[in-house]
């Protein structure tokens, strides 16, 4: 067998990376032919010098998922993309005293070439940047379809606002109680619908809606300037700069994603998932939720406990 210096191995695998990429051997064309696959990795934060090494870790297995599936016969979707925007990519840009824009587009490329050398098979056609306008254009549409409607729970779907204000027109709300019974207005007819001032209504639609204002306990780090999820805050200091983090209540946005709960739930039962991570999963949903639920078993279908 001929043996090969570093350097001639480092050549063969230049000319077939630059090859592979002249022939757009991994770009996936719309092929209703074919039976579809698709395989999506979690996009890396562009906020370091480059990839560590639990990136490729994980994307070496559905890297191989992939290519067995393409041998297959199936038309395999498997795209890349960066989640460029937000706190980690600010603080990047921060310490390193670099406009953030800048920073994030000399760690995106800087990824692409790692990633592109360990030789993965990513279609870079459909690539994605949260900080592309013409992507996060998109985020702020789907945002504004949500706080346009609210859980019709007869129907179990969504539904516009419109037609929630036409119906308490109609006969107030005794078809739809307000999801929130704290709220200071539990019952009220058409009539009264009709006297309420215009903020007093959209007060009323706020405790509707799928998207709403809410105060609610948040972790805030003041030298962040910003609230963090729970993962960030570690022994009470923000993962990233070790800022002191409190408790407090904010008024910020919100998703009433309680009104789909059970809906989740169900779903559990008709996905191909192992029964250990539907359990798992279930016991997610009743713990974000505070809900009751059954597992009698690994053969029998999740159940709501309660309301």
């Amino acid at each position: 067998m001929a043996e090969y210096s570093k350097e001639e191995i480092k050549h063969i695998e230049e000319k077939w990376r630059s090859e592979w990429k002249k022939r757009e051997v991994y770009k996936v064309s719309n092929d209703t032919t074919k039976s579809k696959y698709y395989v999506l990795d979690m996009f890396p934060y562009p906020s370091g010098a480059g990839l560590h090494v639990g990136h490729p870790l994980g994307y070496i297995a559905s890297d191989i998922v992939a290519r067995y599936k393409r041998i297959k016969g199936f038309n395999v979707l498997h795209p890349m993309g960066f989640d460029a925007f937000g706190l980690p990519a600010e603080q990047y840009a921060l310490e390193h005293g670099i406009h953030p824009a800048v920073s994030t587009a000399d760690n995106i490329n800087n990824f692409k070439r790692q990633l592109g050398t360990i030789g993965f098979s990513y279609d870079w056609s459909r690539e994605v940047q949260t900080c592309d306008p013409k992507y996060y254009k998109w985020t702020q549409w789907i945002f504004l379809q949500i706080f346009d409607s609210w859980f019709n729970r007869k129907k179990e779907k969504a539904e516009r606002i419109s037609e929630l204000i036409k119906t308490f027109e109609a006969e107030g709300n005794k078809s739809h109680p307000i999801p929130n019974s704290k709220f200071k207005i539990q019952n009220f007819s058409a009539a009264a619908w009709k006297a309420y001032s215009e903020k007093e209504q959209q007060e009323i639609l706020m405790e509707y809606r799928l998207a709403y204002l809410a105060y609610t306990d948040v972790n805030w780090c003041e030298a962040l300037g910003t609230v963090l999820a729970n993962d960030e805050v570690i022994n009470g200091v923000s993962y990233r700069g070790g800022f002191p983090v409190v408790k407090k209540q904010m008024r910020q946005w919100s998703l009433r994603i309680t009104e789909y709960a059970e809906r989740l739930l169900k779903g559990l039962n008709e996905i191909d998932f192992s029964d250990s991570m539907k359990e798992i999963k279930g016991i997610g949903l009743g713990r974000v939720w505070g809900q009751n639920w059954s597992f009698a078993s690994p053969q029998t279908p999740l159940r709501w406990r309660g309301t």
